[in-house]
């Protein structure tokens, strides 16, 4: 199992410092790590954000991105192959109570490093590399022009084969572009929120060194008009911008989910990233609105199902799945999840993985975002929500993550899910919450012999 690696970068007089790396098994490895997004001059602070043109109603958008490699050896950059990293670039909007992502990119395939001075001492080499303590940059222009479809890219350990198998289409304005609806973006309706944009590199082989989990950041942004976006802080070194939601939202929790995946070449296993948000607000009026997020950052399991203890006995409204939208021809569809509120549990899922869709089944695939929301007639209590992953794998192929649920006043403790009876369903909860909070019965926080003893005793009750 990798370990997390924590780094702390120091801007001074136009270059990054990076503090020194222990990597978590010793010897050799490289690093390429996103530091600079969307801005200009190396990190400079300026803003290199491009506005392309509309076509059929959505608007093209490319950022700058700077990469550096923090690890002792140099990292593979050898253009035209699949020993070379790939680019995303995402947008996220946060706006009463919501933090979304509104726009994505293909991916740009990147061809040459120039081993540029900016992230400490650099050891510079030829374009097939990038020298220990380098920067790399590609301007907005450059990843304004992609064609790599995420389908076929594993960002957990950086596999994909080359040449592509599909290529992007549609007008040459927003073609694989940051593609955004203007409406999403015009100051004049969307009064008080926050953007942030995204920069993240998939670079193979750096799972086997156990530091794949730290190539995306994010930056502070104002649209100024439709067609111009200025950045307002320097980037944040290795934060994805869904961290933001609870810096700027009271309400809000944002957790990490680590996932176990199959490592390269299908040998052993490797650490994949997800996290998960929530907050519950009081809407004023009897009722409440619960919000989640689901953003997966480097899981290719990826995400197929998202289920919210919800007891029987709540009247839910605006239930809403706000998933992804893939376009130019990636080969991911766009089909919508469905839900259902049964047995105390409210589900969104997607079919599961087959042979058949695991090139284009709509799962939360890596660098995305997902949301899930709906409005209840009951105020919110501690629970567990269950995360289930969409490919198999090693491991667990489900997680559960504390979250703020609605539950009913009255009835019966034992009465796991909400359905007015303590019943075999009741039990069968409460072996399968053992351990977790999803079992606990006498308010200790966790599920354990006395609530199977609790739940065995009141059998049968009508609450």
């Amino acid at each position: 199992m990798m370990k997390r690696r924590f780094l702390v970068l120091a801007a001074a007089l136009g270059t990054m410092a990076a503090a020194t790396i222990a990597q978590a098994s010793g010897g050799d490895f490289y690093d390429v790590t996103t530091v600079f997004v969307g801005e200009d001059g190396y990190g400079g602070g300026g803003t290199d954000i491009e506005y392309y043109g509309t076509s059929s109603g959505l608007q093209g958008w490319a950022v700058a991105t700077t990469a550096c490699n923090l690890g002792n050896i140099v990292a593979p950059w050898y253009g035209g192959t699949t020993d070379v990293p790939v680019i995303a670039q995402q947008f996220y909007r946060y706006k009463a109570g919501r933090f979304e992502m509104i726009g994505m990119s293909w991916l740009k395939h990147s061809f040459c490093a120039v081993s540029e001075p900016g992230c400490g001492s650099c050891n510079s080499t030829g374009c097939n590399t990038l020298g220990v303590g380098c920067a790399d940059t590609y301007w907005a222009d450059l990843n304004a022009n992609i064609d790599a479809p995420r389908s076929e890219i594993n960002a957990t350990t950086g596999e994909y084969n080359y040449p592509f198998s599909i290529a992007p289409s549609g007008s040459s304005t927003i073609r694989a572009r940051v593609q955004i609806d203007p409406s999403d973006i015009d100051p004049s309706q969307n009064s008080g929120a926050q953007y942030w944009v995204e920069g993240q590199y998939v670079e193979p082989g750096e799972s086997v060194f156990g530091v794949q989990l730290n190539n995306a950041s994010s930056r502070s942004v104002r649209f100024t008009s439709t067609t111009n976006c200025v950045g307002l802080s320097p980037t944040d070194h290795m934060l994805p911008a869904v961290m933001r939601w609870n810096d700027v939202d009271p309400n809000a929790t944002v957790v990490e989910v680590i996932t176990d995946e199959t490592g390269e070449g299908g040998e052993g296993t490797v650490s994949g990233l997800l996290h998960v948000g929530h907050s519950a607000t009081d809407n004023g009026n009897g009722t409440h609105h619960y919000e989640f997020l689901v953003h997966n950052q480097a899981s290719h399991r990826s995400v197929g199902s998202f289920s919210i203890p919800v007891p029987d006995c709540v009247t839910i409204s605006n239930v809403e799945a706000r998933m992804p939208q893939y376009h130019s021809g990636e080969s991911i569809t766009n089909d919508p999840w469905s839900w259902t509120h049964s047995g105390g549990m409210l589900t969104f899922s997607t079919p599961a993985h087959t042979s058949g869709n695991n090139m284009t089944g709509p799962a939360i695939r890596w660098g995305t975002m997902a949301n899930f929301r709906f409005d209840a007639d009951a105020a919110p209590v501690n629970s567990d929500a269950s995360l289930g992953l969409w490919r198999s794998g090693p491991g667990l192929n489900s997680h559960h993550i504390a979250v703020k649920v609605p539950d009913c006043e009255g009835g019966c403790d034992e009465d796991l899910n909400g359905d007015g009876m303590v019943d075999v369903n009741d039990i069968l909860i409460g072996i399968g919450g053992y351990g977790t909070a999803g079992g606990d019965v006498n308010g200790d926080g966790i599920g354990d012999v006395d609530d199977i003893l609790m739940l065995i005793a009141a059998f049968g009750t009508t609450c």
